[in-house]
C-alpha cells in the first residue's frame, strides 16, 4: 500500500514555507486489511527569522500524523517508510536540507530518494497495537550564504506495507 503526497516548500527572508499531503486510497484483500489515516498532511513552515538561520533550520508548524487501524485477520507486523521522488529542492537546494523525524525521537534525518522505516509494529486485530499512531516532524536546514530567498518544492511518498507471520 502506498499513500502519495506533494510537498510545496519556500523560505526566503520573506516567504512562507509550506508541505501539503495528499491522500490516495489503496486497496488490499479484506483479511489483510490495515487502513491508514493521515492528519495535519498540510505542513507550514513559518518565515525564518534570523534566529532560525543562526539556530540553522526552521521547524514545521505541525506535523503529519499517522493513524493504523486493523481490519479483521490476523496478526500482522506493520511497517511506515517515508522517501522523497523528487531529486532536489530546487533553487540549488539540496534535497537533504529537508529533515524528518518521528515524534518520540530526538534525532533527524535527511529525506532521501530511497524508502527509510519510520516506524514497525505488530499488530493484533482489536487488541495489541490496534489501532496506533504517531506522528511526523519536518525542519528545514537553513544557510547565510547558500539559500537565496526562493520558493523550494518536492515530492514525497509515504508507505504502509505489511507482512503475515
Amino acid at each position: 500500500m502506498s499513500f502519495l503526497g506533494r510537498n510545496l516548500l519556500g523560505h526566503g527572508t520573506r516567504a512562507m514555507m509550506t508541505v501539503a499531503a495528499l491522500v490516495l486510497s489503496a486497496s488490499s484483500l479484506e483479511a489483510q486489511k490495515t487502513t491508514l489515516t493521515l492528519t495535519n498532511a498540510a505542513i507550514t513552515f513559518p518565515a525564518p527569522t534570523a534566529t532560525d538561520y543562526i539556530n540553522g533550520f526552521v521547524d514545521a508548524a505541525t506535523g503529519v500524523t499517522f493513524t493504523l487501524n486493523s481490519g479483521n485477520g490476523v496478526q500482522r507486523t506493520t511497517t511506515i517508510s517515508i522517501r522523497s521522488t523528487s531529486a532536489a529542492l530546487g533553487g540549488g537546494k539540496v534535497l537533504g536540507d529537508l529533515q524528518w523525524r518521528r515524534s518520540d525521537l530526538a534525532t533527524w534525518s535527511p529525506i532521501t530518494l530511497t524508502d527509510a522505516q519510520v516506524e514497525q509494529r505488530i499488530m493484533v486485530n482489536k487488541g495489541l497495537n490496534d489501532p496506533w499512531t504517531n506522528t511526523i516532524f519536518f525542519r528545514m536546514n537553513l544557510s547565510w550564504t547558500t539559500d537565496a530567498p526562493a520558493t523550494y518544492s518536492a515530492n514525497y511518498q509515504i508507505t504502509l506495507s505489511q507482512t503475515v507471520p
